[in-house]
Formats: structure tokens, C-alpha cells, sequence
């Protein structure tokens, strides 16, 4: 499970990295032809891995001062998600792979006594690649707009 936890916090890394220069509007931009944007994208895939490596965990998913349910599947962005949610979620996506590790013992070499099967790492990978592949194309339209 560690390889898996590796792989998401590095794919994170490069996302946050493309994402580090949005303006507020940028994020939450709703282009002709979508029916999301940049942030809602971002904050869907912190929700949804943290529901799934939670969920039949004995440790407590962490608290966000987001509205969670705002970012759940079947939810669309209804309002700006402003500066200060923004640096949540971000800071969120960076932090879950070493937060899980951590509390579940897997920071310490040899210790993968609670694990997540591989279906659902393999599951949560494709599911951020997904939206990962959403996002670039974002990106590629809020660039090209003017603030």
C-alpha cells in the first residue's frame, strides 16, 4: 500500500505545483461545456480518497473547515470557493498521504499493519488521473482568460 500512498503524493505534488499561480477566479471558473471547475475538481479528489481510505479504518478522517459534502459525488459548485478555502484544500491534498501513513504506522519501515486493499488504491489512483486529465483541460482554457 505505501508504493500507492508514494504514487498519489507525488502525482499531488505535480498538480499543486501546475495549480500554484491561479488567481481565486481562475480556480473556480466554470468553462462553456463543464459543468465544474479547477477547485471542485481539487477538492472532489481530497474528499473522495479521504472517504476511501477512511472508510473502513479505525482512525478518525480528518476535519476540514470546507464544507465536505460541497465536493461529494453528484455535487456541481454552487458558489465562489474563496482564498482561504482554496489554501485548505490545497494544503489537504498535499498532506493526506503523509497523514495516513502516519497515523495508521506506515512512516515507520515494515509497518503496513492497517492497509486499504489494492482494488481500492488502484480505484483511487484512476479516479484523481480522471480528474487530473479534467483540470489540464481547465487549465488550458482559464489560462487563456483575462482576469
Amino acid at each position: 500500500m505505501t508504493q500507492y500512498l508514494d504514487k498519489l503524493e507525488e502525482e499531488r505534488k505535480l498538480l499543486l505545483e501546475r495549480t500554484k499561480d491561479l488567481t481565486v477566479d481562475q480556480y473556480n471558473i466554470i468553462p462553456p461545456g463543464f459543468n465544474n471547475n479547477i477547485i471542485w475538481n481539487m477538492g472532489h479528489i481530497l474528499v473522495v480518497s479521504e472517504s476511501l481510505l477512511y472508510e473502513n479504518s479505525p482512525y478518525k478522517r480528518p476535519e476540514h473547515e470546507f464544507m465536505i459534502s460541497s465536493f461529494q459525488r453528484g455535487s456541481t459548485p454552487d458558489e465562489i470557493i474563496e482564498e482561504d478555502d482554496i489554501l485548505l484544500i490545497r494544503h489537504s491534498l498535499q498532506q493526506t498521504a503523509q497523514f495516513y501513513k502516519r497515523c495508521t504506522g506506515m512512516n515507520r519501515p515494515g509497518d503496513e499493519s492497517v492497509s486499504v486493499s489494492n482494488e481500492v488504491m488502484q480505484f483511487l489512483l484512476f479516479h484523481e488521473n480522471m480528474h487530473y486529465r479534467t483540470i489540464a483541460r481547465l487549465l488550458e482554457i482559464v489560462r487563456k482568460i483575462k482576469d
